[in-house]
């Protein structure tokens, strides 16, 4: 069996690999959020209706991220959501048969697997996305039998030292920078490429594969 493909997602200051002040994003760049939708909502070609059930992206999250998203854009619209949390109730009245709780990053790989084996599951997961906080990550480039992805974006952000979440430190020998043309293959659409400029802060989408 071919080793299953784990894509973080983030933003993170290219200084120190700042990704959080206080719970919240250190930025306001209304089209990179933009990107992070589209990706973490387009679905590939070859995932599509291959049982009759909706087919979705599942968007993986710890506590502490899940508490910093505002309550209107929870859970993540259109995206199975996993929170890690070990509070089986931390959801409340927002779970539902497509936003869960799991003890931990392997049980929540765990329950996808199960929902696509479960042919009376609402839905189907295609890609497995990580999107935060710095412990899932790091956790996740440690997964054994994973293939990782991280799409990257860095941001060029003067007040990067106030950070207090940060992104892991990538390691050169296990992921390298791809091409921007390997980055558009991946998100399935086309990407600007280069520096971009928002609100006066420059950042640039990039993509990194697992070398082995």
């Amino acid at each position: 069996m071919a080793p299953r493909t784990l894509t973080l997602i983030a933003a993170a200051a290219a200084k120190n690999n700042g990704i959080g002040i206080g719970l919240r994003i250190p930025w306001r760049l209304p089209r990179e959020l933009g990107y992070f939708h589209r990706v973490t909502t387009t679905v590939p070609e070859d995932e599509q209706a291959r049982d009759g059930r909706p087919v979705v992206n599942a968007c993986i999250v710890g506590r502490r991220t899940w508490e910093g998203i505002p309550p209107k854009h929870r859970p993540f619209p259109g995206r199975y959501t996993i929170v890690v949390t070990s509070s089986s109730g931390l959801l409340g009245s927002e779970a539902s048969p497509v936003a869960v709780t799991q003890p931990s990053l392997a049980a929540a790989l765990q329950h996808v697997d199960a929902v696509n084996a479960d042919a009376s599951a609402p839905v189907r997961i295609a890609r497995v996305f990580v999107a935060g906080g710095g412990g899932i990550y790091e956790e996740a480039m440690r997964m054994p039998a994973c293939r990782i992805q991280v799409l990257l974006t860095r941001v060029e952000f003067a007040d990067a030292d106030r950070c207090d979440a940060f992104f892991p430190p990538l390691d050169e020998a296990a992921l390298s920078r791809q091409p921007h043309a390997r980055l558009e293959e991946v998100v399935g659409f086309a990407v600007p490429a280069g520096l971009q400029t928002e609100a006066g802060i420059d950042y640039e989408f990039q993509l990194f594969e697992s070398t082995r």
